[in-house]
């Protein structure tokens, strides 16, 4: 399974301003997690709404304004520095391709609230694609050919795949059998 995660940061000219950030390509199904230890919080951050695009809830974390230091870790706040509790956790959703087409096109949007009533809205266009053959089995090494490529037996290619070593084989047994595709059909005993 593929992750892709997104760090977010947002200084104090951000607000009020609606940000478009640059295009996100993922493969198949993905762990996608958000990170907004960098979110500007020297003007307190009251509201944090997450709509992942794809129809699933809106997720709205509980605002929390200390830590609980009998309960939980100080070292988030010692690495990534002083900030609302609710900033420096990681976000994360799974992203799942189409069923029925071989992209899937999602906005990520993210509204950040301040207590002085400013927000910071931020969106991202999020472009899923469905994993396709190539992506399944990469390349391929020929390992056996046969070519008895007569009436009586067919040309026969295997393959085994780079990618968890799969065999594939392939062979024109189709064209030997239908003479509307260059066969030469059923042969009888008699040579006719």
């Amino acid at each position: 399974m593929n992750t892709h995660t997104l760090s977010i940061s947002t200084t104090e000219n951000n607000f009020d301003l609606s940000l478009v950030l640059d295009e996100i390509d993922l493969f198949d199904v993905t762990n996608f997690g958000i990170e907004l230890t960098n979110v500007y919080s020297e003007i307190y951050p009251n509201y944090l709404s997450i709509d992942w695009g794809d129809g699933s809830v809106v997720e709205i974390p509980d605002i929390r304004i200390y830590r609980d230091y009998k309960t939980e870790s100080i070292f988030p706040e010692m690495i990534k520095g002083a900030a609302p509790v609710y900033l420096v956790k990681e976000y994360k959703h799974k992203y799942y391709p189409s069923t029925y087409t071989l992209n899937k096109a999602v906005t990520l949007k993210l509204n950040i609230g301040y207590v002085t009533g400013q927000t910071t809205q931020l969106s991202a266009p999020i472009n899923i694609r469905t994993n396709s053959y190539y992506e399944a089995v990469e390349d391929m090494d020929l390992i056996g050919l046969d070519l008895l490529n007569n009436n009586y037996n067919s040309s026969r290619f295997t393959f085994v795949t780079k990618k968890d070593d799969y065999i594939v084989q392939l062979d024109n047994n189709i064209y030997k059998e239908d003479p509307s595709k260059g066969g030469a059909g059923e042969v009888d005993g008699s040579g006719q």
